[in-house]
């Protein structure tokens, strides 16, 4: 069924002033159901539904409820004079479907909407739904499938720009075309209302998917491209949590934003590639080059220190040249500090850094001691611990151990950084110190310690000791006491003189 575009402005409804009223009923009488076929119908164009779709995509061709008991449900495609059958449901449930297409199409399970899958490019034509009962054709519904076709770009480097083009069949109708960016991007790049658009300095949030969203008639379809852009992605905004206790390899990320060949990196001019370690201890000097990266046709990581046991092999698998992320099996304290993943290129160079930070538990004066002896266990990340990283301690004594300090500490957080003891037999085994973020573990920390009773040697000679020194003390305190009466007597006693010519007295005098 075809209409003519200017129907619309061809029918007077009501007629004119100069119409009479029985002029009047005789347009009502073909007008009226003219006008409300219009109404229930969706826009036609050439006598069709209008729906778009991308090649190699999906598309539903839209129809609302199914055919009931009894009803035979078929949809065609092609012109009237060549269409062929597509899918035929009989009216006692017996279903068929043509050999080119029964592996790409589908009956929706709530109506009879046609679902094709793996759009081919000589799919975009005409689609025809009917059902019949009795003979009778009941329902007839043609609809014109239109290609969307969007441009795929080439890969592209960091602060590169790109530009995209979705292009709808408008050769009878208007579509309007929107393009929607992926999540992942900034919020100064939003949905853009045209059908070509440039993207500058593009980065790893404008990679993925970009969307074009075809509107006509309330019907939207969309048709997507993918643009990969070689850049790194970001780094954790927090340190990495380990520690020389951990049996979990200390991880460094670093990779490609997007999956792309190592080829398609070297034709962007790469230069070379490296990662450096910054030490956090004072006074360590400045960055050193722990592996490089070079201009080769088959990407491998280069270690620069072989001791360290730093392990760059995940380089040479999955898609080559993509994950430039280091491990490392073995780690101490001396492993704290910044490491930076860098990349050089003729027009940029890309850098990306992470924080490690090791946990280590200290026991002053040693992990090993005598019975009786104060022990100091001190959890640290070799400073404190900032206040508003909302970074806690939890300890974790052996199994025969209960400490009051711990017991007594708010369940289950926090515990004291600093733990003094005194040392005893049952104190020996391994303590745990976890360091905690919100209820979740990050790393933690082991020390053993081992006390042992002082010896029988070694009391006796404690013994001799310190009996000698309480008679060395008594033998002074007694010369002390010895020396002073005496002073105290010499005082006290009375001296008396005789002279050379004595004067005849009575007695004696005192001098």
């Amino acid at each position: 069924m075809s209409w003519p575009s200017n129907i619309l402005t061809e029918i007077h409804i009501f007629g004119s002033r100069s119409t009479s009223m029985q002029g009047d009923k005789m347009y009502a009488v073909w007008v009226a159901p003219l006008l409300l076929m219009i109404t229930i119908s969706p826009m036609w164009v050439d006598g069709a539904v209008v729906v778009y779709a991308q090649e190699g995509g999906s598309i539903q061709l839209p129809r609302e409820g199914k055919a009931g008991d009894g009803v035979y449900m078929t949809w065609y495609f092609g012109k009237t004079e060549s269409e062929i059958e597509v899918y035929n449901k009989h009216g006692l449930g017996q279903i068929t479907m043509s050999p080119s297409w029964k592996d790409r199409i589908s009956i929706s399970s709530t109506d009879d909407s046609l679902i094709i899958h793996k759009v081919h490019a000589s799919d975009f034509g005409f689609f025809r739904y009917e059902q019949k009962e009795r003979q009778n054709t009941i329902v007839n519904i043609v609809y014109k499938l239109y290609e969307v076709t969007v441009t795929s770009p080439t890969t592209v480097l960091h602060g590169e720009s790109v530009t995209l083009t979705c292009e709808a069949d408008t050769s009878t109708v208007y579509p309007s075309i929107i393009w929607i960016p992926p999540e992942t991007v900034d919020q100064t790049r939003k949905r853009m209302y045209t059908k070509q658009i440039t993207i500058p300095d593009l980065s790893w949030r404008d990679k993925g998917v970009w969307t074009c969203s075809v509107n006509y008639n309330k019907a939207t379809t969309s048709a997507t491209t993918t643009i990969h852009v070689v850049d790194l992605l970001p780094t954790p905004s927090e340190p990495i949590y380990t520690s020389p206790s951990s049996t979990t390899p200390l991880h460094l990320p670093c990779s490609i934003s997007s999956p792309v060949e190592w080829g398609v990196i070297l034709d962007k001019g790469f230069r070379g590639g490296s990662w450096t370690f910054l030490p956090a201890a004072p006074g360590s000097g400045g960055p050193s080059q722990i592996a490089s990266l070079s201009r080769n046709a088959t990407p491998r990581w280069d270690i620069i220190m072989p001791s360290s046991k730093t392990d760059g092999s995940a380089l040479e698998k999955g898609l080559k040249g993509n994950d430039l992320s280091l491990s490392k099996k073995v780690v101490t304290v001396a492993d704290r500090g910044n490491y930076t993943c860098a990349l050089k290129f003729e027009k940029v160079k890309l850098e990306r850094t992470v924080r490690v930070e090791v946990l280590q538990v200290v026991a002053s004066p040693s992990p090993r001691a005598f019975e009786g002896q104060r022990l100091n266990l001190t959890c640290t990340l070799g400073s404190g611990l900032d206040p508003e990283s909302e970074l806690e301690v939890k300890w974790v004594p052996p199994k025969a151990v209960s400490l009051p300090i711990l017991a007594s500490a708010p369940h289950p957080h926090p515990h004291p950084h600093t733990l003094s003891v005194e040392a005893s037999v049952s104190h020996s085994g391994r303590w745990r110190c976890e360091l905690r973020k919100r209820n979740k573990t990050l790393t933690y920390a082991d020390v053993s310690l081992k006390i042992e009773k002082l010896p029988v040697d070694v009391w006796l000679w404690v013994g001799i000791a310190s009996t000698g020194l309480i008679v060395i003390l008594l033998i002074f305190i007694g010369r002390a006491l010895i020396k002073r009466r005496r002073q105290r007597t010499q005082r006290r006693k009375t001296r008396f003189c005789c002279c050379k010519n004595p004067k005849p007295q009575k007695g004696f005098y005192r001098t």
